[in-house]
């Protein structure tokens, strides 16, 4: 399956999602402001909603599967944490979120099996590149929080555990929720890049720039912020 083909699906998967009655709440941006959610912004983030993913397919601004993936799991996430564990809104999320992986897996076996094939016929300019992004990924690792480090642990211990150093962890998945930079230094984690699979190190590998350039915007409001109290001074 070629790369246009699987974003197609991923379009046709997008159309019956939003196609379906209850899925209203997850069409479009909540409407904080006037649902009077005053809150919201200060929790989730990163908003997302199923018209805005749609569009972007539409403008091709996803470069895979993976990328489109990340935002559909991110709508269920904001509500999920926005809304408490058991409510409606909750258990609507977790709902769509099965609905979802079982429909995406499909798609996502037959990319990478083409995918694969193709890596096997890959030059050594497109592995140098792949090996540029796993530096990069693994230099930034060191730049996150204890709490941003933590969610990484816990990805990986989910969905590739082979690449956590120490095996004790894994077999209690409750072990590295809420990990801070203390306990994580304690338990002496390693991550082994080379073993993360492809599309859990895309999902992680978005995450961390994500978080990145939330913090250099952040470092550069506040040099902005300084720079004009001096002049002021």
């Amino acid at each position: 399956m070629s790369d246009d083909e699987a974003m197609k699906k991923m379009g046709k998967l997008l159309t019956y999602l939003i196609s379906r009655q209850d899925s209203v709440p997850f069409r479009e941006p909540v409407d904080w402001k006037g649902l009077e959610l005053f809150d919201y912004p200060k929790i989730v983030k990163k908003p997302m909603d199923l018209g805005t993913v749609k569009r972007k397919i539409e403008r091709g601004q996803y470069e895979t599967i993976e990328d489109c993936a990340a935002d559909i799991r991110l709508i269920w996430t904001n509500c999920k944490t926005y809304n408490a564990d058991g409510s409606d809104f909750y258990l609507l999320a977790e709902s769509f979120s099965k609905r979802f992986e079982e429909r995406y897996k499909k798609i996502d076996m037959e990319y990478n099996a083409n995918s694969n094939h193709e890596n096997s016929l890959a030059s050594p300019l497109k592995h140098n590149s792949s090996l540029d992004v796993k530096a990069k990924f693994a230099a930034n690792i060191f730049r996150l929080s204890g709490m941003e480090l933590g969610h990484v642990l816990q990805v990986l211990d989910l969905k590739c555990p082979n690449a956590l150093e120490d095996p004790e962890l894994s077999t209690d998945p409750s072990s590295k929720r809420g990990l801070d930079s203390s306990q994580i230094e304690e338990a002496q984690i390693e991550i082994n890049v080379d073993a993360i699979d492809p599309r859990t190190f895309a999902e992680l590998d978005r995450y961390v720039k994500d978080k990145m350039l939330a913090r250099n915007t952040g470092e550069d409001l506040e040099e902005y912020e300084n720079s004009s109290k001096r002049r002021k001074r």
